[in-house]
């Protein structure tokens, strides 16, 4: 089989399970190993001969130079025929010491139709957040890791706002939708377009929604505060591991607490969890100390796995939200330069949302199971110390629940 035809094949059968990336990397001599990341987690796939020639297609193809060997390159593939909108490839190929490995990021274009009603957010959730998206002014951040959904969230942000009365522009790295009405532009470090300098030019032009990428240094950080205070609704991403940190972290980097207490509307932190599959998931009972912890009785779901799921017991994934809008009395606190235990505790008493209760809904909406809610959330602020005595009352199981979004298809 050529080059050409084993790319393409990588590509589709990718594309087919729902994996997130390709993994092309050494494995002896003159040898690739190949692995797909689906749902969250690496698979074996296949390994193959004739490296170079591999590596020179997919070079090609992305439009990077052959001959370079010695430095990582960036690149871009648009696949057509696949998805509804074809698919945009991100091509990340760094030296190592065997060789050289590549990855693909796989992005389906046919998500970015995707508003916030489809990203997988509870009604009780939506009704707090959508108002806070609408308002004139303020900085919203979706956080969490890498690969957890940051990005594909404020893309649904700025869908729901995207209209011709509202001039929406965005500052990336890299641009990875192209989205029709708004203006979008992707930095360049080697001509000093970094995101400090594009973000104040972007300042005159007049926007009303400001999309930065990643908040990434605290120029940017002070730049997209800024804004936020002067009239503008700014939308974009933080590394941080919850809500709470969020504010941390920007004390941090040099932003006056006072200023993050007027110009933050709400934090998102955000997760994935994968999908319990719905052919073979049944109801279990659930245990006595997750009774104690929610104070309900009623079935949760377990699968044990099936060809439809590939014997995985789970099929897709979909994110959980941990929310925390601004209030009064969170305010105050920033102001008061707070310790994050206090901000935490004034939070939970004022509207906070966390990525355990929303785990919880999931799980007993038949969407994950305990397992793999316990598994994402673990480690988080949010996730409840001991059981509290609460009277557990007893309820008739739901019917199943359908997955709050689509999730990736398995193939």
């Amino acid at each position: 089989m050529s080059v050409e035809l084993v790319v393409d094949r990588w590509i589709k059968t990718a594309f087919e399970r729902g994996a997130s990336d390709v993994h092309i990397e050494p494995a002896g001599e003159e040898k690739l190993r190949v692995r797909f990341r689906c749902d969250g987690a690496l698979q074996q796939f296949e390994t193959v001969s004739d490296a170079p020639r591999v590596l020179a297609r997919i070079k090609v193809m992305a439009n990077l130079d052959v001959n370079e060997k010695n430095t990582p390159l960036d690149g871009r593939i648009h696949v057509e025929g696949m998805g509804r909108a074809g698919l945009d490839i991100r091509v990340s190929i760094a030296p190592c010491m065997a060789g050289e490995k590549c990855v693909l990021r796989i992005i389906d274009n046919s998500r970015l139709g995707n508003k916030l009603d489809d990203i997988g957010m509870t009604p009780k959730m939506l009704s707090v957040y959508k108002p806070l998206v609408t308002s004139p002014n303020g900085l919203i951040l979706h956080v969490g890791p890498t690969g957890s959904g940051k990005t594909t969230s404020l893309y649904a942000v700025v869908q729901t706002l995207n209209s011709p009365e509202v001039n929406i522009q965005t500052v990336e790295d890299p641009v990875e939708y192209s989205v029709p009405g708004i203006t979008q532009t992707q930095v360049n470090h080697e001509l000093g377009l970094d995101f400090p300098r594009v973000l104040r030019a972007l300042l005159r032009q007049d926007p009303n929604v400001i999309l930065v990428g990643e908040i990434r240094d605290a120029e940017t950080a002070e730049i997209a505060t800024e804004a936020a205070l002067t009239g503008h609704l700014v939308l974009s991403t933080l590394h941080t591991n919850d809500a709470v940190g969020t504010v941390v972290r920007l004390v941090d980097m040099g932003i006056a607490p006072y200023c993050i207490a007027y110009a933050l509307r709400a934090v998102v932190a955000q997760r994935f969890t994968r999908v319990i599959c719905q052919a073979c998931k049944k109801q279990v009972a659930p245990p006595e100390e997750f009774v104690k912890l929610t104070g309900v009785n009623r079935p949760i779901f377990h699968a044990e796995g099936c060809k439809d799921c590939r014997k995985d017991g789970y099929s897709g994934r979909v994110p959980i939200f941990e929310l925390m809008p601004m209030s009064l009395a969170l305010r105050k606190a920033i102001y008061a330069q707070a310790s994050p235990d206090v901000l935490l505790q004034v939070a939970q008493k004022n509207g906070l949302i966390s990525l355990w209760h929303d785990g919880v809904d999931k799980v007993f909406g038949g969407i994950t199971s305990l397992e793999e809610m316990l598994r994402v959330v673990k480690g988080t602020t949010t996730l409840p110390k001991a059981a509290a005595p609460k009277k557990t009352t007893t309820r008739s199981a739901p019917p199943a629940a359908r997955p709050a979004v689509r999730p990736q298809p398995r193939g």
